[in-house]
């Protein structure tokens, strides 16, 4: 009776434990496609790090957070009060369209542990990119070392071969192969001069030796190199001529981003903003208070780009400008087409998506490795807003009627010639 029992439990240990992974499974599914643009599970992006989520919150929080986070603000719930002003008031995407039992499954997926690395997302850094879709990818590296692997097998067939060679000579010939040891027993005095006859001796060895070191060591450090190198500038973050501070302006006084780059939504360029949008502040903020009663050394050099005399409060008359020249920190090949009023308008893509929280950035530096396995891997995942939007209005009215959704991969995010006319 007893083993009935422990059969029976097992047995329901094992069915809970299948259903859990089985949830997990669908839950790194919905994760991947809904999540990974502001979370990590490990890791603090646009958002927490989602690790221990379980503990910190119950599991009915979790489910009416992750489906309306903005009505938990305004409710004035005390937690998620803390975790909006903790991420500078940042609103959460609303998943209204998950039911309870998906989004238990989206926490079990986390409650794993996730992936060994972080998975990657629309504002990672290509650490945490996709491969690029390039001759410098891991196919390319397991190619490299199948061929090493094939040449080692090579060179010992060869010093095999060339053993049994001498040992059927040595049995032929005993005299000579005994004279041959005789002259060669001269390289213990020089250990080099037998290392060139060794090779003398045996130039396949030798070349197929010098071949495999050569492809091993030389194709691992071109594939590093163009894998990591060749027209990618993460972390490049150059010295301005002016030192405007990100995390001041945008991140202290939350300024919005798109009142300096205001051609975010309307063009292809953001633009960077013009001396006179600066002025609309500093022709009154000077911080004097922090320079002993001088102007800001920082904002003196808009002055002088432009002729503003701080202490009359106007323009010096027939003063010759000089232009600021900032220097650009995000560049694209200029075979790669990239639109950002298509991407900040029609697709609602937050700027910190590609460059990273800027608000936090005293410096700015390119947070994104901007190659096209990142952009490709972004479309795969970024979803299309059906219900509004209406730019593709006959497209989307079945998808609309049906309750669907697309990915912009779905909608021919991936066609060559959406980027590379």
């Amino acid at each position: 009776m007893k083993f009935h029992k422990l059969i029976s439990f097992l047995t329901a240990l094992l069915v809970s434990t299948n259903l859990l992974f089985a949830d997990a499974a669908e839950g790194e599914k919905l994760f991947n496609a809904n999540c990974t643009a502001c979370h990590a599970i490990n890791d603090k992006v646009v958002g927490p790090a989602l690790k221990d989520v379980d503990k910190r919150h119950s599991e009915a929080w979790n489910i009416k957070w992750v489906k309306n986070s903005q009505a938990m603000v305004k409710s004035g719930d005390a937690e998620a009060l803390k975790i909006f002003n903790e991420f500078n008031q940042m609103p959460m995407t609303s998943f209204a369209q998950f039911n309870d039992e998906q989004i238990k499954s989206i926490l079990a997926y986390i409650k794993t542990g996730g992936p060994t690395k972080p998975a990657a997302t629309a504002t990672d850094g290509v650490t945490k990119a996709s491969p690029v879709d390039s001759i410098y990818n891991d196919t390319t590296l397991y190619g490299l070392m199948l061929i090493a692997f094939i040449l080692i097998i090579i060179v010992w067939v060869l010093i095999r071969i060339r053993k049994v060679v001498d040992q059927i000579f040595e049995q032929k010939h005993p005299e000579i192969a005994a004279a041959e040891i005789i002259k060669h027993l001269g390289w213990r005095n020089n250990r080099k001069s037998f290392r060139f006859k060794m090779f003398k001796k045996h130039p396949v060895v030798g070349t197929l030796v010098v071949m495999t070191i050569f492809t091993v060591v030389f194709g691992l450090i071109g594939f590093d190199y163009g894998n990591k190198k060749v027209g990618v500038q993460k972390e490049y973050a150059p010295t301005q001529p002016i030192a405007y501070s990100h995390e001041l302006h945008a991140g202290k006084y939350k300024i919005n981003c798109q009142y300096c780059h205001s051609g975010a939504d309307k063009s292809k360029q953001a633009t960077i903003p013009s001396a006179s949008t600066c002025m609309n502040c500093h022709a009154h903020v000077t911080a004097k208070e922090k320079y002993n009663g001088k102007v800001s050394p920082e904002i003196q050099k808009i002055y002088t780009a432009i002729g503003w005399d701080p202490e009359k409060r106007s323009y010096i008359p027939d003063y010759k400008k000089q232009p600021i020249k900032w220097i650009r920190i995000h560049n694209l090949p200029d075979h790669a087409y990239f639109n950002h009023s298509q991407h900040v308008k029609i697709g609602k893509v937050e700027c910190q998506a590609c460059h990273g929280p800027v608000e936090t950035m005293k410096v700015v530096s390119q947070q994104r490795s901007l190659q096209m396995g990142w952009c490709i891997n972004c479309h795969r995942e970024a979803k299309v807003d059906v219900a509004n939007n209406k730019y593709y209005e006959e497209l989307h009215k079945n998808l609309k009627a049906e309750g669907k959704s697309i990915t912009v991969a779905q909608n021919g995010g991936l066609e060559c010639a959406k980027c590379h006319y």
